[in-house]
């Protein structure tokens, strides 16, 4: 897989928590691969506020690379990351703090829409937190180039409601041989996984767990022992990075609803 762009169709379902919990466990799960998560909120960063409270430094990221006046390469992505651990297998690339920010940074989605090839070339996957769908600043190239799409969601009727009419449109525009997917955060409040994927017309995902104190954790520059790497929430995580590879890499099959 290349590219993996998470989004949703409204509220704030988990989308950052549920790109951060892929990219803890996306070197796991695939082997010899290494995973860039990129912070491309355009209504502003869920990630940047832990992470500064955690301790790193602000700048870089997706600023510093829309501040260049050259057009970033592959390599340019690699560098202004932030690597998770000694190895360099799980990186993060800071996003922006407002929305006028994103003005500024669509070349950066062009040019990594552009750099995803050679990045996978490379043995780095990309994870992109996109946002809620239908934002002015939204990162559109993203949308198109990805392998594939994953509209994040609750399960309530309004959510699958919502969802489903944004996943129709999602399939339109990226046209017919595109995967566009979708997965539960929090399953059987009140509805299943399945029944919700047998709604949406998308193959059955495992659900993410809802974890508060990984969740936190992760949100904070990770963790590490025994209690975060067997969290419900990991866990859960490990069964999604091995489905959606192998979503992004087949044929989509749409399930009648």
């Amino acid at each position: 897989m290349t590219l993996l762009a998470l989004c949703s169709a409204s509220g704030a379902p988990g989308v950052t928590t549920t790109a951060l919990a892929l990219g803890w466990v996306w070197p796991l799960v695939h082997r010899e691969r290494r995973v860039l998560v990129v912070d491309g909120d355009p209504a502003g960063s869920g990630v940047l506020p832990g992470y500064l409270h955690a301790g790193v430094v602000a700048g870089g990221g997706v600023l510093a690379l829309a501040a260049e006046r050259s057009r970033p390469g592959p390599d340019a992505f690699l560098d202004e990351a932030l690597a998770l651990d000694p190895a360099g297998s799980r990186m993060v690339l800071l996003g922006f703090t407002s929305t006028a920010q994103a003005r500024t940074v669509t070349p950066v989605w062009e040019a990594l829409a552009d750099a995803a090839r050679a990045l996978d070339a490379a043995g780095v996957d990309v994870v992109v937190d996109a946002g809620r769908l239908g934002h002015r600043y939204e990162p559109t190239v993203l949308f198109q180039a990805a392998d594939a799409v994953v509209a994040v969601l609750g399960s309530s009727l309004r959510a699958v409601t919502t969802t489903a009419a944004a996943l129709r449109d999602l399939r339109a525009s990226r046209g017919p041989g595109s995967r566009t997917t979708a997965v539960v955060v929090g399953e059987r409040r009140p509805y299943s996984a399945r029944e919700i994927s047998s709604e949406l017309g998308v193959a059955p995902l495992p659900a993410v767990a809802v974890d508060p104190w990984a969740a936190g954790a992760l949100a904070e520059a990770g963790s590490t022992g025994w209690r975060f790497e067997r969290s419900a929430l990991l866990r859960s995580a490990r069964d999604l990075a091995q489905n959606l590879r192998t979503a992004a890499t087949t044929v989509p099959a749409a399930v009648g609803s």
